[in-house]
């Protein structure tokens, strides 16, 4: 025990262990604080709105909770109608203003969770699939709890210093030359693996214990006897364990993980001898396969860095559609002989470094006589250091700032030099250059002449270049002829108008109908909604479809898909960063893409509205119909016509307005 207790004492007191146990805790705690983000940001938006759902629906599915769902859709939708009809007659000066508001009153009533019951509905979707498995609960503290795959860094670091600074102190001012002549030199080397072990697996309880903590304070963890599949992420994985189950197992996989990682460093140290050398080995053995591998392996390697990701061996099988409408393996489940072969491996190997660590701290005279291993070494160490080394680094640039006004009902967008328009007859776009012929879009020969429904969809233009979204359908035919397969391939294709370059930025397969065996059937997937879009604009950071009624957010990097609270039925708006809109009362309000908040545009009533170069343009329900100009805050508000209108637009740099009186369009001058 007084060996125990020295060798602690100088390795978390001395060489400051402790302190960096202590800071790896904290950094890990305020970075998860400060990136946290919900998995369903309408679920945590509308959380006493969707609470109030859950009073309904919690638990299993059942045939009296869908009943429940159908009535509280159509309730919902025809409170919707009913307010619609009473603003209209408000505002055309059929009812009075105490007919109104008692008609939105009892609207409003039926209409107070709706978007709540949005969130409940979506969850319904996902839960009617498999209801023996999948439970309704409030998912977002769950989700967030297991479904994090990445690597932290902090502990790395933790258990890369604590596991060199055993040995390669003593190497350092050598004194293991000494220590291996006393009688107490194999029970020190014992001591120092011990204490490395044991912080490690304290590190990873403590920090299992933190997440715990703060999801259950944020979100809170409620029903963890439910199934695993109740949370998305793990919807088709075997496992029969419950959320609580399903986070032990994580956290003792973790536990694991930083005892191998520790483990193989502490061997390493012992042959390599060194600070940095013992260090990069361990960083290049678990940053590697992280940055180079695909998950489809790392979690069939006997490494540290698959048990440190843990939840990957929880979940299902992932797919993704490939051009021929073919379903591609993404992650394939861990299989349990998978499990236990790479488990087994990895304990052997754990095993092995650790008796190796402590037999190549005791018998000097042994090894005296025996070739030192460090010459063998330096060449591998050197082989990975230059490896590190020669990593590629990629960087990401981020284009200069524009001057963007886009309106998804306008005809025709314009750039800098050139525009963009809508032929209706023919529905096809046009690129118009200033000194150039005009042309379509899509010039490809071949575009069309494989497919009965090849089209472009959409356009939006940001500086120099134009995007636009096309779709194309495709049928195989099977060996007697018959058509058996049909999928739709919609892509984002950027092109230069400079250089006339083409670049495709985003493709995905949505809609497809397949035939197995000579049965139909249709596969289902989160790209449903791409058929259904009627135009699209974008950012750096994500794409945003108009779809009928709504949009949908999809992120660049992972391809995640998040429907935004935003009613699309009339006129979207989109500066570069800020997503303007009329909502269900018909005001203007204005969604910021950045910080996911929704704020109105001062106190404007508007029946129709259209971004400008200047500003904002809107006919004014609360002034006649008039047409009046403003700031993008909603300030500095100006009539710029008196007739009462139906709708503005502003299509190539020119504002109109449509007359209420005889449908006349009309050019309107700021």
């Amino acid at each position: 025990m007084m060996v125990l207790a020295y060798e602690w004492k100088k390795l978390m007191i001395g060489q400051r262990g402790l302190a960096c146990l202590l800071a790896a805790l904290v950094v890990s705690g305020v970075w998860l604080a400060a990136t946290d983000q919900p998995q369903n940001i309408a679920m945590q938006e509308h959380r006493s709105d969707y609470a109030w759902c859950l009073e309904r629906l919690d638990g299993a599915l059942g045939d009296q909770k869908e009943a429940w769902l159908q009535d509280e859709s159509e309730a919902i939708t025809e409170a919707k109608a009913a307010r619609a009809e009473a603003q209209e007659s408000y505002y055309s000066g059929l009812t009075s203003a105490e007919d109104y508001e008692s008609a939105a009153a009892q609207a409003g009533e039926v209409l107070a969770h709706e978007r709540g019951f949005d969130a409940a509905f979506q969850q319904y979707l996902y839960v009617s699939e498999n209801p023996t498995n999948r439970y309704f609960l409030e998912t977002n503290g769950w989700a967030g709890l297991l479904s994090v795959q990445t690597l932290d860094f902090a502990v790395l670091l933790a258990v890369l210093y604590l596991a060199a600074a055993a040995f390669c102190s003593e190497y350092a001012c050598q004194m293991d030359a000494l220590l291996r002549t006393t009688p107490e030199g194999r029970a020190s080397a014992r001591c120092k693996v011990l204490i490395v072990i044991g912080s490690a697996v304290a590190l990873c309880v403590a920090l299992s214990l933190l997440q715990l903590t703060f999801f259950a304070v944020k979100y809170g963890l409620p029903h963890g006897d439910y199934p695993l599949q109740s949370v998305p992420l793990f919807g088709t994985s075997e496992k029969s364990l419950s959320l609580a189950e399903a986070f032990v197992a994580a956290a003792a996989l973790r536990c694991f993980g930083a005892v191998m990682l520790a483990a193989l460093l502490l061997f390493a140290s012992v042959i390599v001898r060194k600070y940095a050398l013992t260090a990069l080995i361990g960083a290049a053995a678990t940053l590697i396969p992280l940055i180079g591998l695909p998950e489809q392996f790392i979690f069939r390697l006997p490494l540290p860095l698959p048990f440190l990701l843990a939840t990957g061996f929880l979940e299902g099988g992932r797919f993704a559609q490939g051009d021929g409408g073919e379903a591609i393996a993404v992650f394939a489940e861990v299989s349990p002989w998978e499990f236990a072969l790479v488990a087994g491996i990895s304990a052997a190997l754990t095993m092995l470094a650790l008796y190796g660590t402590v037999r190549r701290s005791t018998n000097c005279w042994l090894l005296e006589r025996r070739p030192r291993f460090g010459s063998k070494a330096k060449p591998a160490a050197a082989l990975l250091l230059a490896v590190a080394l020669l990593l590629p680094v990629t960087g990401c640039s981020s284009e200069a700032s524009e001057i963007v006004v886009y309106n998804s009902a306008a005809q025709s967008v314009a750039g800098d030099g050139f525009a963009v328009a809508l032929d209706d007859e023919t529905r096809t776009y046009t690129l118009e250059r200033e000194g150039a012929a005009a042309m379509a879009v899509e010039t490809s020969p071949l575009f069309g002449a494989f497919s009965d429904g090849e089209s472009v969809t959409g356009a939006y233009v940001a500086g120099s270049c134009i995007y636009y979204l096309t779709s194309r359908t495709q049928q195989y035919i099977d060996r007697v002829g018959n058509y058996n397969s049909t999928f739709t391939q919609f892509s984002i294709v950027r092109l230069n108008a400079d250089t006339l370059e083409r670049h495709v930025i985003f493709e995905q397969i949505a809609d497809s109908d397949r035939s197995l065996l000579g049965i139909d059937y249709t596969v289902g997937d989160t790209w449903a909604f791409l058929p259904d879009c009627r135009s699209f604009f974008l950012n750096d950071r994500s794409f945003f479809f108009v779809v009928n009624d709504k949009i949908v957010e999809v992120d660049r990097a992972t391809r995640s898909v998040q429907t935004l609270a935003i009613p699309a039925s009339g006129n979207i708006a989109f500066d570069g960063r800020a997503i303007y809109f009329v909502d269900e009362d018909s005001r203007l309000q204005a969604y910021d893409t950045q910080t996911r908040e929704v704020a109105p545009v001062g106190n404007i009533v508007a029946r129709s509205f259209c971004l400008t170069e200047d500003g904002l343009c809107f006919v004014n329900r609360l002034d006649g119909d008039a047409v009046c100009t403003c700031a993008k805050d909603g300030s500095d508000a100006v009539m710029v016509l008196e007739g009462p209108a139906l709708s503005v637009d502003y299509e190539g740099g020119e504002l109109s307005a449509t007359l209420k009186s005889d449908g006349r369009t009309v050019p309107v001058e700021l």
